[in-house]
């Protein structure tokens, strides 16, 4: 697909078959609205070392940030738009409400201001792909990552022999200076992170946007190759946990197409079992390893070319996320320690304990406690609800499949695209638009 022929399918003002009806002009304005942001999000995102290049050396430094803008506007609009349908109200304020909560509790756990307001600032595309589901429109979001695939994938690839001028390059913004990409190796070799502004960022890009282009690809030739081609741009930004997740898909389709072709009973049990093995990854995998992390790695770290990033997780960045949580408080352990309390707001007041988590369920856990459980219920059943669906419904379950695969060793929640999967699989959508034969005379 084209980037103009992409381009015309997401922002058709013609509804998508299946997607919800849009109650006023209001509401098409607002659905209109979440797809730009959606989008401005995912191109600033494949774009990300370029714009924080360009846009400071002419004075736009803020511009950067106008995907943000966009998504308050469009959520707003969405809110306000949508409150008066009982369907599409019941998740709008139970995501709310667990907002509100949320920062309250943040506050009373000792958070600031700043580290609270960057922690919404990264859930906001988590929002907006939320909101976007639950309208059945994110075939159009999804539609979109395709072009990035090939993006994403020139960009590492080029890098090989060019060196961008953005990598290690600085900007200042709000009084802070910023990299507009990281320049650092893994294992004796540069991490190469192509257009983006960081190796993990352009890993992850091409592993989703694989999925979406392969939904769109007739031939398994072409299927076959882009795969490869994929894989060895992944290899050359050395993030394991998306190449891991790369090299498994070819097992994922398989397994996706023996579950589909099974009965429903089976089919929902067998799908259930493999959401089962990916979350309880997630979620048990880094506990189980940190228990025995001495035992598997006696050596410890490892240094220079020697070095284990997966043995430096084990060993200090999963125990001593945490070791965050006060073991004597029980609220906790419950709620977690709120909003910044992990990853980049962490920086703003606490930057000599800095932890990026580096998987998901232990960024939610030091975040909500245990009440990040909910994320984990969500997930499963949204990937029970894409194994029953159509074949939008097989792309989606490996959407969150590989999502699940990155979140293992990966800050999932600091990423667009695999937090907007994220958001796909924990949406309720609204009920499809009534067929022509369905709709009253």
């Amino acid at each position: 697909m084209t980037l103009a022929a992409s381009f015309r399918e997401t922002f058709s003002l013609k509804p998508h078959a299946g997607e919800a009806r849009t109650s006023s002009a209001l509401d098409e304005f607002a659905g209109l609205a979440l797809i730009v942001s959606a989008t401005a999000y995912l191109y600033f995102d494949a774009f990300g070392g370029v714009i924080r290049f360009a846009l400071p050396a002419v004075g736009l430094t803020m511009l950067a940030y106008s995907p943000a803008g966009i998504a308050i506007i469009a959520l707003l609009c969405h809110f306000v738009a949508r409150l008066g349908d009982t369907e599409s109200a019941a998740p709008m304020l139970a995501t709310l409400a667990f907002a509100l909560i949320a920062i309250g509790l943040s506050f009373a756990m000792g958070r600031s201001l700043g580290e609270v307001g960057f922690a919404l600032y990264i859930w906001l595309s988590f929002l907006v792909a939320l909101a976007i589901t639950q309208r059945r429109m994110h075939d159009r979001l999804v539609g979109a990552m395709v072009p990035i695939f090939f993006i994403a994938t020139a960009g590492v690839l080029l890098n090989i022999v060019v060196r961008y001028p953005w990598v290690d390059a600085s900007y200042e913004v709000l009084g802070r200076q910023m990299v507009a990409a990281r320049d650092w190796e893994a294992y004796g070799m540069p991490r190469l992170s192509g257009f983006t502004r960081a190796s993990y960022t352009a890993a992850a890009q091409i592993l989703i946007c694989y999925v979406a282009l392969e939904h769109r690809t007739k031939s398994l030739a072409w299927r076959a190759g882009f795969w490869a081609v994929g894989l060895v741009a992944i290899y050359y930004t050395t993030s394991k946990s998306p190449m891991l997740a790369m090299a498994l898909l070819p097992l994922t389709y398989f397994l996706v197409g023996r579950i589909r072709d099974s009965g429903a009973a089976r089919r929902r049990w067998a799908a259930s079992a493999l959401m089962a093995f990916w979350l309880l990854l997630v979620f048990a995998g880094p506990f189980l390893a940190m228990t025995y992390g001495p035992q598997l790695y006696p050596a410890g770290t490892g240094v220079g070319a020697d070095y284990s990033s997966f043995a430096d997780r084990v060993l200090n960045t999963w125990p001593n996320a945490i070791a965050m949580i006060d073991r004597y408080d029980p609220v906790q352990w419950v709620f977690g320690r709120g909003l910044g309390s992990i990853g980049s707001p962490q920086q703003l007041s606490h930057p000599d304990s800095y932890n990026p988590g580096d998987n998901l369920a232990i960024y939610l856990c030091v975040t909500f406690g245990l009440a990040s459980l909910v994320f984990g219920v969500l997930m499963f059943r949204g990937g029970q609800r894409a194994i029953a669906a159509g074949s939008r419904g097989r792309r989606d379950f490996v959407l969150i499949i590989a999502m699940l695969g990155i979140g293992t060793a990966a800050n999932v929640i600091e990423s667009i695209l695999p937090s907007m999967i994220l958001a796909i699989a924990c949406a309720r959508p609204r009920s499809r638009r009534p067929s022509r034969s369905e709709r009253p005379a």
